[in-house]
């Protein structure tokens, strides 16, 4: 079982104050996990196990242990992925198309989780897998997994006060006229079919807001850098084709092209900003256009998109 360990030395501005105050400043523990440390004796100040209201003095020396869980009853198989960035904290992941983060009834094996349970085998490591983002099955690109409960509360906590940054890259159809802009829709789920979700308006929708700017653009078709102000399921494909501006590939929520101009979603989430748990500095990732995206775009610039129903 893995322990994870965190000190921090009481400064000068802390002196006097009780730990409870110190450790929910410093690291803005939940009062869930501020009751398990509590109780588990998982603090100490200088190498003591000490009250929670105890005042502790300038220099004092605070430990924190995190013993991790018992590791998912997920089993570990080969699956491919890139890792881009690991230390005890968390890991970022660069996602190819195709793989489903975590197992579901329609997907219960060869997902993401499997083979994060695989990797971390072979490196003798067990851990949760706890995503703190998701990408759709065929979007591809970074996302972060914490490797502990506090990682991933820590970063989830960011998401939500809108301090944790993702960028995305889309190819989608038609050329777009703004340079920029804001899409502020709230989604909805369509009651008929669960899994279809639409941008409407009025009440009963998840606000949701996308920022765009056009990265290049084409007669019929638009690469767009995107970044997420909400994260709400399927929130950049409804909200681009709610403008008339789906992305390519989309057979969910974009235009049937027949042949394929690719075998999934032209998605990809490309940048990646997080503040680090442990360090308390900025953090950032970036990972280029995939191939197949790639191969898309010099395709569409050399009038690449099928004959319509009238030039056929």
């Amino acid at each position: 079982m893995n322990t994870t360990m965190f000190h921090h030395e009481v400064t000068e501005e802390e002196s006097g104050k009780m730990l409870h105050q110190v450790l929910k400043n410093r690291f803005r523990f939940s009062r869930r996990m501020m009751s398990r440390l509590r109780l588990g004796r998982f603090v100490t100040v200088n190498g003591e196990v000490i009250y929670f209201t105890a005042r502790v003095q300038e220099g004092d020396r605070i430990e924190i242990r995190f013993p991790e869980e018992e590791t998912d009853h997920i089993p570990p198989q080969p699956v491919p992925f890139t890792v881009r960035y690991e230390d005890e904290d968390l890991i970022v992941i660069e996602k190819p198309p195709g793989v489903v983060v975590h197992p579901t009834r329609g997907y219960p094996d060869q997902t993401l989780a499997n083979g994060l349970m695989h990797y971390w085998q072979k490196k003798g490591e067990k851990h949760k897998v706890r995503p703190v983002t998701r990408l759709d099955r065929d979007t591809s690109g970074l996302m972060v997994v914490g490797k502990h409960a506090y990682a991933h509360a820590f970063l989830a906590e960011q998401m939500a006060a809108k301090r944790y940054e993702r960028s995305y890259l889309a190819i989608v159809h038609g050329a777009v006229k703004e340079e920029c802009g804001t899409i502020d829709r709230p989604i909805k789920i369509d009651v008929e079919r669960k899994v279809y979700r639409y941008a409407g308006e009025g009440e009963g929708g998840t606000p949701a807001v996308t920022h765009f700017e056009v990265a290049e653009r084409l007669p019929e078709a638009t690469l767009l850098r995107l970044r997420l102000e909400t994260g709400r399921t399927h929130q950049i494909r409804i909200h681009l084709s709610s403008i008339g501006h789906p992305i390519i590939g989309d057979e969910m929520y974009g235009i049937a092209e027949e042949p394929p101009l690719i075998d999934r979603q032209a998605l990809h989430a490309f940048h990646l900003r997080l503040f680090h748990p442990r360090f308390r500095e900025w953090l950032e990732w970036e990972a280029p256009l995939p191939e197949d995206m790639q191969q898309l775009w010099e395709r569409l610039k050399t009038g690449g998109f099928p004959a319509s129903e009238g030039e056929r």
